[in-house]
């Protein structure tokens, strides 16, 4: 689509995060943090649907690239560890670690391929929030140094964790537990087996070998 500047991602990859960011930079509250309702609200496309849908210049895409349906615009992806993937995913869709593994190692690789040459900026999710700032710059947002780390600290880890645990979020799946669960890496490798650990890097390739090893 054009005009629409994708914040693209495998999903719990840690773009709901950077969304929160970018909300907080953008349409920035006096002296409060925005809520994740608020937040969820904001008119921000997806390509979840047949067409993307929404009103604002901002996309989030969890789909692989497709040149007509993502169109050629400034993209950024946000790229996770598949090990902590696996954890996270596994929560949100209500299945297992071991048959998530399975479907990270398969699908993953193909996502990352498919996004890789046509995205301006790749952002690692176990840098944030400390890439936050790059992000905004690459999307040619104009703003104040103050203003930043104003949406910084309302858009931290924690109080998104606060917010959800005091008022939910529309967005966190029936199937799990809560959506900001962590924030930190690691996690896959503490719940997955070491063999599950490594299938999920074989599975994954070069893509893995390549930001990870």
């Amino acid at each position: 689509m054009k005009g629409i500047h994708w914040l693209a991602s495998f999903p719990k990859s840690g773009s709901t995060w950077a969304r929160a960011f970018l909300a907080n930079l953008l349409v920035p509250q006096e002296g409060r943090p925005l809520t994740l309702q608020e937040i969820a609200l904001l008119p921000f496309f997806t390509d979840a649907g047949d067409k993307p849908i929404g009103r604002g210049f901002l996309g989030k895409a969890h789909r692989q690239y497709d040149p007509e349906r993502h169109g050629v615009g400034t993209s950024v992806y946000i790229i996770r560890d598949p090990v902590d993937i696996v954890p996270s995913a596994a929560n949100f869709f209500g299945t297992s670690p071991a048959r998530m593994a399975k479907e990270v190692a398969k699908d993953w690789p193909r996502h990352v391929e498919s996004w890789h040459d046509h995205s301006k900026l790749i952002l690692k999710y176990e840098e944030f929030p400390d890439t936050f700032f790059l992000l905004a710059k690459v999307l040619k947002i104009d703003f104040m140094y103050a203003e930043y780390m104003q949406a910084l600290a309302h858009s931290s880890f924690g109080q998104l964790q606060k917010d959800e645990k005091e008022n939910g979020f529309s967005e966190a799946s029936e199937k799990g537990g809560a959506f900001f669960r962590r924030g930190t890496p690691g996690g896959g490798r503490e719940i997955l087996t070491d063999r599950q650990v490594q299938n999920v890097i074989k599975g994954c390739g070069e893509w893995y070998e390549r930001y990870y090893s």
